[in-house]
């Protein structure tokens, strides 16, 4: 089995432009989240999808893979399969969307995100999550989600759940965190069959796409913190955590 790493990126960010180059402590996100993936346990392909020169030329200087694909494409997951056609996967194959604003992602969060598709031959997908306080429970930019009690996801949204209007005992609150391993086949029903559903419209959440469709989503609990970037501010507060983190050392030049 192979097990695809994709890495979305594309120049035209809304609110950041540019932002896959930008530099934190000297080295650029796309190179921070490459550089990173690439000390997964379990990846044995990697590369960028990108749709923009400077990028494309930027990871080929540092020596990573990258592959050219359509600057129309929109989504993160439809860019990453749109890229992984071209390398011929089998259908059991696992190809993992890592978004390209994740500077901090740590190595083993997409190993624990693989996890259950390894071990589960049900299981389609699959997407971590971490536990959330009060503030990023009411953060419209945070993607909540609940879940059954064997972790498969029952909602996702970015308004605040599961409800306290009515709260009795308080249980864990959790966020999505976007790194999203799917099966091949998978992934090309997910993206060139499935139709896109009312939810998923109103939430602006694409794993709900599955959910309405009737396919679990396994969430898989991380303690690890990341810290994504769509500001300049985020930024200054993802370069002061680089700046203490341990697996930077592993790759800093």
């Amino acid at each position: 089995m192979r097990i695809l790493v994709g890495i979305p990126v594309r120049m035209a960010s809304t609110r950041f432009p540019g932002k896959p180059l930008c530099r934190i402590c000297g080295t650029t996100m796309v190179e921070h989240v490459y550089q990173r993936c690439a000390l997964s346990r379990y990846a044995t392909d990697l590369f960028v999808a990108a749709c923009d020169e400077e990028v494309r030329d930027h990871v080929k200087g540092f020596g990573g893979n990258v592959i050219m694909t359509d600057p129309a494409i929109s989504r993160a997951g439809l860019r990453v399969a749109s890229a992984a056609e071209t390398l011929d996967p089998a259908k059991d194959d696992i190809v993992v969307v890592v978004q390209g604003d994740e500077p901090l992602v740590h190595p083993d969060m997409l190993d624990l995100a693989i996890q259950p598709l390894l071990d589960e031959p049900d299981i389609f997908v699959s997407n971590l999550c971490r536990k959330i306080d009060t503030d990023e429970w009411q953060d419209p930019a945070e993607i909540k989600v609940v879940c059954d009690l064997y972790m498969n996801a029952m909602y996702m949204s970015r308004s605040p759940i599961p409800s306290i209007d009515h709260e009795e005992a308080r249980c864990d609150w959790y966020k999505q965190v976007c790194i999203m391993p799917f099966r091949w086949q998978f992934m090309q029903r997910f993206n060139h069959e499935l139709a896109e559903t009312p939810l998923e419209q109103q939430e602006s959440v694409e794993m709900l796409r599955a959910m309405q469709h009737g396919y679990k989503v396994r969430m898989v609990p991380s303690a690890y913190v990341s810290k994504s970037v769509d500001t300049e501010a985020d930024r200054q507060a993802a370069e002061a955590l680089m700046e203490k983190d341990a697996v930077f050392a592993r790759y800093r030049s």
